[in-house]
């Protein structure tokens, strides 16, 4: 496809991002960015600003060389007044969107950015004034190119950041200068009609970051799809709303299994920010992708072309390499690379990065393939089944009962999934085809959240002051003596529960959580005259650290606190009312910021 031919295709679908109205930064070209950005490499000065153009950056400079945006010289001119017009406020209190121990993840991850190196203070407020100054936002810009791959023809969308803001201006999970969104649109290459549309999310990869063209989650305004960017994150989403952010920890599952199993053995509803998170916890950095503010559907579209060397074979970073061990804080690597200097997967396999390998385009899948894919599933299931029928008598002579029984469970499985595809085989016979269920892939999608509205403010007062009397119960058992301690700290563990019960009103979990630590503490009261003694306190000085550690948590979450904005109505309508122009409308015209009409797309 020549460079024409790619530029209209990409422009035809090129997707509308709304952004949150606080928005600081927005796409924009890469070169009026590194013109004013020096090449550096450890901390040494290769290309001062003013001299760098894409050229200089290729295959021969080293991986750990960067661009930085902002200098030392531009952060400390940042006057104070300016600092503040810049500053952005929440829209809502974000500590109580999750349980305690969402909370106390946040308190660490607190902690954790005095220790580790973070992007410098000010950066954001200097890189917006830069960036206001050069005038970067004027035109919206997004990078495109079009690649076929495993039968699809793939539309490819990269957008580029002067800065990413996120935890600084919105309490998220990390800064960095620069930053680099995708989105990809997967279309049969029989006629380019779109099928898939796919969306980039932190560093998330797979079929939950994909919605088909005809889901009614994919809005489209004519042929474009509309996606919404999160607050200073970039993320980007299908639905308008707040998310939060899902820490998927392995070594942590069996946790989360115990505390759901527990809430349901005392049918205690989920925290609302629970619901949706799969196998993840939930941490209170909420993405605010409400889509209140600039809309942008007038793109300037250039080419992604792999023959521009800052595109093709620049291997380092596009943003201030701070060294944080964690990658966070670091300036993000470009749409081809990853910060190892190794190609991504989302460039190279962006059908396997989507979750869609296996399945073809509609024009390359004619009816009887189903039929063969049957017929073929059908003939490996028999083999299986011979094997684990041959093998059944070995595994009874000599393996333990419980292998026997497992085996056993396998065959009737295996022969229960052999009839149902006879079934099946036998529906496609009489000419009936299954209809494809266009949301069968989601395993664990992001899902928006409403604001909180349980309890309001005492929601929001516990959450703030909740982990820090939690660490004063810990340096309890550091400062004091003996058994009466630890007492009490369960005794606080147990009212730090209910209490969370109590402010989200729900009072028959409260009456079944009393009883329950009621028939525990008995217990704890035999074990301990049993065991008196056991506990004994020598560390003072953690106890110490630990309770500075409470009373700094408190003040930081109570600026927090004292900081947010009240959200507008306006803002908190998810699925804000706009007119539907029906299913045949066009798409007009595009023009920066135009708030275009709505196609309410079911499928059909």
């Amino acid at each position: 496809m020549d460079p024409e031919d790619q530029l209209a295709l990409l422009a035809e679908h090129a997707p509308i991002i709304r952004f949150d109205s606080r928005e600081l930064f927005f796409p924009t070209a890469v070169d009026g960015y590194l013109t004013a950005s020096a090449l550096m490499a450890d901390e040494t000065v290769l290309v001062p600003p003013g001299e760098l153009d894409e050229g200089q950056l290729d295959h021969r400079l080293p991986v750990d060389s960067y661009v930085q945006f902002v200098s030392d010289l531009e952060r400390r001119s940042v006057v104070r007044a300016e600092a503040r017009r810049l500053a952005r406020k929440l829209l809502g209190p974000r500590l109580g969107r999750v349980g305690l121990f969402g909370r106390v993840l946040d308190a660490l991850f607190l902690f954790s950015v005095f220790f580790r190196p973070t992007t410098p203070r000010l950066t954001t407020a200097a890189a917006a004034l830069k960036a206001e100054r050069l005038a970067l936002h004027r035109q919206p810009v997004v990078y495109g190119r079009t690649v076929e791959v495993a039968g699809w023809l793939v539309l490819h969308y990269a957008y580029f950041y002067v800065m990413n803001d996120w935890r600084s201006s919105y309490r998220g999970l990390n800064d960095h200068e620069a930053d680099w969104e995708q989105a990809w649109i997967m279309c049969d290459p029989n006629d380019r009609r779109p099928i898939w549309v796919a969306a980039s999310s932190h560093d998330h990869d797979g079929s939950d970051l994909r919605r088909h063209w005809n889901d009614a989650e994919c809005r489209r305004i004519g042929d474009r799809p509309v996606l919404f960017a999160g607050a200073g994150s970039h993320a980007l989403y299908f639905r308008a709303g707040d998310y939060v952010t899902r820490i998927d920890v392995a070594g942590l599952r069996w946790l989360l299994r115990l505390q759901r199993w527990i809430r349901r053995a005392l049918r205690i509803r989920d925290q609302a920010a629970e619901r949706g998170l799969g196998p993840a916890l939930g941490v209170p950095f909420i993405d605010a992708a409400t889509g209140d503010g600039r809309e942008i559907a007038d793109w300037d579209v250039q080419l992604l072309d792999e023959r521009r060397s800052c595109f093709g074979s620049f291997r380092g970073l596009w943003g201030l390499d701070t060294g944080d061990p964690t990658n966070g804080e670091r300036g993000p690597s470009g749409p081809k690379f990853d910060r190892a200097g190794e190609i991504r997967r989302s460039w190279a396999d962006p059908v396997g990065f989507s979750g869609l390998h296996g399945s073809s385009p509609p024009s390359l899948a004619p009816p009887e393939a189903g039929q063969h894919n049957v017929d073929r599933t059908l003939r490996y299931l028999d083999e299986e089944i011979l094997r684990t029928f041959r093998l059944l008598p070995l595994v009874q002579q000599a393996a333990a009962p419980s292998e026997f029984l497992e085996e056993s469970d396998r065959l009737s499985d295996l022969l229960r999934q052999r009839v149902e595809l006879q079934d099946q085989r036998h529906r496609m016979e009489l000419g009936e085809r299954p209809e494809l269920d266009i949301r069968a892939h989601l395993g664990n999608p992001a899902i928006p959240l409403d604001p909180p509205k349980e309890a309001g403010w005492i929601l929001a007062v516990w959450a703030t002051i909740s982990v820090p009397l939690l660490l004063l119960s810990v340096a309890a058992l550091f400062l004091f003596d003996g058994l009466a301690v630890s007492t009490l700290l369960l005794a606080t563990a147990a009212a730090f529960s209910i209490l969370e019960q109590l402010v989200r009103r729900h009072f028959q979990a409260v009456l079944r959580l009393l009883a329950s630590y009621l028939a525990v503490g008995v217990l704890f009261v035999v074990i301990g005259a049993i065991f008196s003694g056991v506990l004994t306190v020598s560390l003072l000085a953690i106890g110490g650290a630990v309770t500075v550690a409470a009373a700094l948590l408190f003040v930081a979450n109570l600026g927090e606190l004292t900081a947010v904005q009240r959200r507008a109505d306006a803002a908190t309508d998810v699925d804000r009312d706009r007119p539907d122009p029906g299913p045949d409308a066009k798409s007009p015209p595009a023009r920066r910021d135009q708030q275009l009409p709505e196609e309410d797309v079911r499928p059909r």
